[in-house]
């Protein structure tokens, strides 16, 4: 009886978030919910992925303990989860494991960071056969340790996650990463007559003359916007090609992107692939409070690159931002050592322990570095975000690690019977 009555309450919420948010806030048409949602209806992780509004929704509503001050709020990721973490390089030429989505970075408590990946972690964990209990303390362990190095005033500012400094298998991913340079302009692009262009290939589709036009009108806003340290001289950008970008993440569907091919350095393979991403208000600001005005009004691509040089040390040279037809985007390199860790590569419980051990240590960095020590040129927030965190802590470390895995136990249950309401509600939508 409960049962039934839970899941009709339920599919009438998530009936209403979804709407809301696909509809209304995104603008998303039949055809691409239909993309969406059939991506979502794969496993409860993938719904769990495609449906941070509905976590969001639920999580705003209930006091949690361990929380800190609203006045002192942490610049979180927004979005973080098993999957939003991957290989890329940086301005220094290394090749580095860190987070690598940032279209959700805005301000609120660390806590919504922590719990929805420790719940991400959940429902990974279960899918790939292994124990979560045990992977999750070991992320929490490590995320308190390091972000209590920081607030003593070890310094984050330079703290990159490299070949030199992991194990398992993200010490692996790297490894295979490292062959991968060369290969992204042999997948994507061909030479025609001695001019190099993007293949034909399924993911991507040639643009019309108005949309290449656009893109070459705005062009000296993107060069423009880029830091004035990492600007290369005007012909490096030179754009040689473009092509409309298919087949985009669960999040991502609906929002428009783009990659370009521009000249670089001139050399015969040192040609650059960039890429230019549709950017909207983070799923967060819908229902966390404006904490400060500036944030709101501020350039959504804008705001998506700051975030990424606010949690990254030496990051992307090529990061800037556009307005285009009324829409705003932002730019980064098609990175080509990208990669990202699947459950084929975690081969025991050891290798999965191993792996959230990393990435709460990443987790603390972003939020010990993306506070006043950011060193960037926005002034958002004037305290210690890593003092304020472990002061709401205090020495109750193991506490708040049995919190974090009942929380987490807890909404992973949820997510799971709402991935079956989820499917009763596609089929007779």
């Amino acid at each position: 009886m409960f049962t039934r009555v839970y899941e009709e309450i339920r599919q009438l919420t998530i009936a209403k978030v979804l709407d809301f948010y696909d509809h209304e806030i995104r603008g998303l048409d039949e055809t691409a919910r239909q993309v969406k949602y059939q991506k979502m209806s794969t496993s409860p992780f993938l719904f769990f992925r495609g449906s941070s509004h509905l976590f969001y929704y639920d999580l705003t509503r209930i006091p949690l303990g361990f929380d800190t001050p609203s006045e002192t709020p942490t610049w979180i990721q927004g979005d973080l989860h098993f999957e939003n973490f991957g290989v890329h390089g940086n301005a220094k030429g290394e090749i580095i494991y860190d987070v690598n989505d940032f279209d959700e970075g805005y301000l609120g408590s660390y806590l919504y960071d922590v719990i929805r990946m420790a719940v991400s972690v959940q429902l990974f964990a279960k899918e790939a056969g292994y124990d979560p209990e045990p992977a999750i303390a070991a992320y929490v362990h490590h995320y308190l340790d390091d972000l209590r190095q920081y607030a003593k005033g070890k310094n984050p500012s330079k703290v990159c996650f490299t070949i030199d400094n992991t194990k398992g298998p993200i010490r692996k991913l790297i490894k295979k990463a490292e062959k991968k340079k060369a290969d992204l302009l042999g997948e994507r692009t061909t030479v025609v007559e001695g001019q190099r262009k993007f293949a034909d290939l399924p993911d991507m589709k040639q643009v019309d003359a108005a949309t290449y036009a656009a893109i070459e009108s705005i062009w000296p806003d993107y060069i423009a916007s880029i830091d004035e340290e990492d600007r290369q001289k005007e012909g490096f950008y030179e754009i040689k090609d473009i092509v409309y970008k298919l087949d985009s993440g669960t999040a991502s569907i609906g929002l428009e992107r783009y990659y370009i091919l521009v000249e670089g350095k001139g050399g015969e393979h040192e040609d650059l692939i960039l890429e230019m991403k549709q950017a909207q208000s983070p799923v967060p600001a819908l229902f966390l409070p404006v904490y400060l005005e500036d944030v709101e009004a501020v350039h959504q691509g804008r705001r998506v690159v700051t975030s990424q040089k606010a949690m990254q040390a030496h990051e992307d040279p090529y990061l800037g931002y556009v307005t285009m037809n009324g829409k705003e985007y932002y730019l980064r390199e098609r990175s080509p050592y990208k990669k990202k860790l699947k459950a084929k590569h975690i081969k025991s419980q050891e290798d999965l322990e191993n792996v959230l051990s990393i990435q709460g240590q990443i987790t603390a960095k972003i939020h010990a570095r993306a506070d006043m020590d950011a060193g960037i040129d926005v002034d958002i927030l004037k305290h210690h975000a890593d003092v304020v965190i472990i002061e709401s802590i205090g020495v109750s470390d193991a506490e708040f690690t049995r919190q974090i895995q009942r929380w987490s136990s807890a909404y992973a249950a949820r997510t799971t019977l709402d991935f079956q309401v989820f499917l009763t509600w596609l089929a007779n939508r």
